[in-house]
């Protein structure tokens, strides 16, 4: 049996700038197009979606009376109202959205845009769409961040860290270029004709290969220049590193390999101009910045360019109401500052047992007595023994060199205490701090990167529970879509997920680059037709046990249906009895008329439901869903009528397949009311 059940909600969300808080819940036509600007076509501007949900309550409650098998499959139906310079072949993927929304009530062409509902930005009028955690992360991959080896990572959880603005030219008003930090995000501002370059530094070793990522928007800004500023002032540009993108065009993760030529400072830079002069603030944004050492054996390598790093002050010492303890980055230094007064400048790190560590500083007492240095184990207590080349105090400057070998794993403190017991201020450094390790890990310590901002388009788990997933490649011959979802529906029939819907989109490298992918558009639930979305339950259904009936093998032959009314209301069932006789029986001596002898169709007989009005096929002819029954009575059929919309007329049709022939009936009209 097929049966059918209809889209309860729907709505394209739209990518582009001026739509992107639009909601268009009551359009008529769902959109997934990829669009580039109007002025060249040659520059894109962003994607649209489609969301579309079903109600289940129906399905679950016949799965748990036992009326529709557990194992059923799920089809999802999207009718094309028409595909405009569509590739002669592209691929829709299909998703379990993850969060609930809103369909709104806007259409596309509305003017003032309506912004209640859901939209690209928003899932309904009051939340934006969040991620809860990295698997689901707007559709991409789980990204993961070695703890070890990072020379750079920026999240803007606590200000703008190591990035600042270089090479800035002001608006004609005389207004600068800016950064503010907006929901966890770098955001760079500039109007009028203004343009500035952000700079990450970052500084990076010959002989080594580092991992590259970052979340950037360019958002109003037309594109970002994006280069590599090595330590000889020679820039790199996209071709220089296998996957770098030098101009940037949409929201994007930029991921990417560096291998460094020349030891020292390397500058991410990325450069903005704003060429409107309309008179507003045209922004961008930046999350989640890193760069990592791929292989080696570098933990951390701290060189205080433009902050602290993961250092932290702790055990501060106050010996006057107006004295002042302070650690600052300045001139790449880590400075330590006190006036009648100390604390521990501290750098905590989990280290593996077994494995010989090598930590290494440049240690610069200046005006202080002395530095003193401390490890303290996973218990808090201080190390004395068991590490080579110790030096407990600092009394001038040095470069530390030691190397130790933790016998428990777990969290260390490097502590370096520096006080002041006069009322004049006192300054020192530490400078170029590393820890290296020599031996093999247990295994690449690893954590999340972040990515729980909000970059819009929608939020959905990238498979089902056990692993599955849907996609439905385009031809020439194809423009519907029809494609499988059992997994996801049964992941919310069970209650593994919610049943929020479906997100359906292109392939992530179909929706970047350059390459133009048409627009194919489907009809929607409020377009008022029979081509509304659905949802199919499939699932064989057949018997076929004859009794004492014989064989219908006549070549020419009738087929009728004993029992089918002219009306059935939406919500009947019925088990619909088919007949087939020998069209010119030959007479014989018997006590019944042979137009009254019942022999079966064969068990390769089915059925399919025409709309009359449209010639829609709404139930096609299947070879395992579709099949008709056989009892001692006869052949037969059971139909929920349900499954058709009402106050419409359709038609029975019935396909006979023997002898590598296949007969077709039809004419067996009903009608469905309310």
């Amino acid at each position: 049996m097929i049966y059918r059940i209809y889209g309860q909600k729907d709505t394209t969300i739209y990518e582009l700038n001026t739509r992107k808080a639009q909601n268009t819940g009551l359009d008529e036509v769902l959109e997934i197009t990829k669009f580039f600007d109007e002025e060249s076509n040659t520059v894109f501007v962003g994607n649209s979606r489609v969301l579309t949900q079903f109600d289940l309550t129906d399905i679950s409650q016949s799965v748990v009376a036992g009326d529709i098998p557990t194992s059923s499959k799920y089809q999802m139906n999207l009718t094309t109202i028409e595909a405009n310079e569509v590739q002669t072949e592209y691929t829709l993927e299909v998703y379990p959205v993850s969060e609930s929304w809103s369909e709104g009530m806007g259409q596309y062409n509305d003017s003032p845009n309506i912004t209640n509902g859901c939209s690209w930005e928003r899932r309904n009028s009051n939340n934006l769409w969040s991620v809860d955690s990295t698997s689901i992360l707007n559709g991409n991959d789980v990204e993961t961040t070695p703890k070890r080896g990072v020379v750079l990572y920026e999240s803007f959880a606590n200000g703008s860290g190591s990035a600042h603005l270089t090479e800035s030219i002001n608006d004609f008003n005389g207004n600068a270029p800016s950064t503010s930090i907006v929901n966890e995000q770098l955001v760079i501002s500039a109007s009028n004709f203004a343009g500035t370059t952000l700079v990450f530094p970052a500084y990076l070793q010959t002989g080594f290969t580092y991992g590259v990522q970052f979340q950037i928007d360019p958002n109003s800004f037309d594109d970002v220049t994006f280069r590599i500023k090595d330590p000889n002032g020679v820039l790199k540009n996209q071709g220089d590193y296998e996957g770098m993108v030098g101009a940037i065009t949409a929201s994007s993760t930029q991921s990417f390999d560096l291998a460094a030529t020349v030891t020292g400072e390397h500058e991410l830079r990325f450069t903005f101009f704003d060429g409107s002069g309309d008179g507003s603030s045209t922004t961008g944004t930046f999350d989640e910045v890193y760069i990592y050492q791929k292989a080696g054996n570098l933990v951390v390598w701290d060189t205080f360019t433009q902050n602290e790093g993961n250092f932290n002050l702790r055990n501060r010492v106050n010996d006057s109401l107006s004295n002042s303890v302070r650690m600052f980055a300045s001139q790449s230094l880590l400075n330590l500052y006190a006036d009648d007064g100390g604390a521990d400048a501290q750098y905590s790190l989990n280290l593996q047992a077994g494995l010989n560590y090598q930590i290494s500083a440049s240690i610069t007492p200046g005006d202080f007595d002395k530095i003193d240095f401390l490890i303290y184990d996973n218990n808090g207590l201080p190390l004395r023994t068991g590490i080579t080349n110790l030096t407990s105090s600092y009394t001038a400057k040095a470069t530390q060199s030691i190397a130790f070998t933790p016998v428990v794993t777990g969290d260390y403190i490097f502590a370096y205490t520096y006080y002041n017991a006069s009322s004049a201020a006192k300054s020192g450094s530490i400078d170029d701090f590393k820890i290296t390790y020599s031996g093999s890990l247990d295994s690449p310590e690893i954590s999340e990167a972040g990515f729980s901002k909000n970059s819009g388009g929608a939020t959905w788990y990238t498979s089902s529970f056990k692993g599955t997933n849907y996609s439905q490649t385009f031809t020439k011959t194809t423009s519907d879509l029809n494609v499988e979802v059992t997994a996801y529906v049964h992941d919310m029939l069970d209650g593994s997920r919610p049943n929020d819907g479906f997100l359906i989109k292109r392939p992530v490298l179909e929706e970047t680059g350059s390459t133009k992918y048409g627009s194919s558009k489907f009809f929607s639930n409020d377009t008022h037709t029979i081509y509304v979305p659905t949802l199919e339950a499939r699932w064989d259904d057949a018997s076929f046990a004859t009794g004492s009936l014989t064989e219908l093998t006549a070549d020419d032959i009738t087929l009728y249906m004993k029992n089918l009314k002219t009306e059935y209301k939406e919500l009947s069932r019925a088990k619909l009895r088919v007949v087939g006789r020998e069209t010119y029986p030959q007479r014989s001596f018997t006590n019944s008329a042979p137009y009254n002898q019942i022999k079966y169709l064969p068990a390769t007989t089915y059925y399919q439901v025409r709309d009359v009005e449209t010639n829609l096929v709404l139930i096609p002819f299947d070879t395992t869903y579709t099949k008709v029954s056989c009892d001692s009575t006869g052949n037969f059929f059971d139909f929920r009528f349900n499954t058709l919309q009402p106050e419409r007329f359709y038609q029975f049709e019935f396909r006979v397949d023997r002898s590598g022939n296949q007969q077709y009936f039809d004419g067996f009209i009903f009608k469905v009311v309310r």
